[in-house]
């Protein structure tokens, strides 16, 4: 409710003014809206499920980390840096706890 009443507070901003943008900057916004549509929701949706019905359910909860992670790598991307020292050791942590859950998982197998 309130993301809807942000965006009926900005929507004025966006109808006045004259910026526009080239045919071409539209063609490539809907493109990458598609691509990234298509592979976070259905594709990463589809090896979520398939994921949930394979692994025991404490290893399913460590594979949210992921999601983490990457969004981390988008957030890297967008802003056209690196992570810094402690960010990588953050980042490093997560996905040492992850195999180290899949280690234990694979031992009591």
């Amino acid at each position: 409710m309130v993301t809807g009443a942000l965006a009926l507070l900005l929507a004025p901003a966006a109808l006045v003014g004259s910026a526009t943008h080239a045919p071409i900057a539209w063609a490539g916004f809907w493109g990458i809206s598609l691509l990234l549509g298509i592979l976070a929701s259905v594709i990463g949706n589809a090896l979520w499920n398939r994921a949930s019905r394979v692994l025991p359910l404490t290893l399913v909860g460590q594979m949210i980390v992921f999601e983490t992670v990457f969004a981390l790598l988008y957030g890297f991307a967008w802003e056209m840096r690196l992570p810094t020292p402690l960010e990588l050791a953050a980042i490093a942590c997560l996905l040492v706890g992850v195999l180290w859950c899949a280690a234990l998982h694979a031992e009591a197998k």
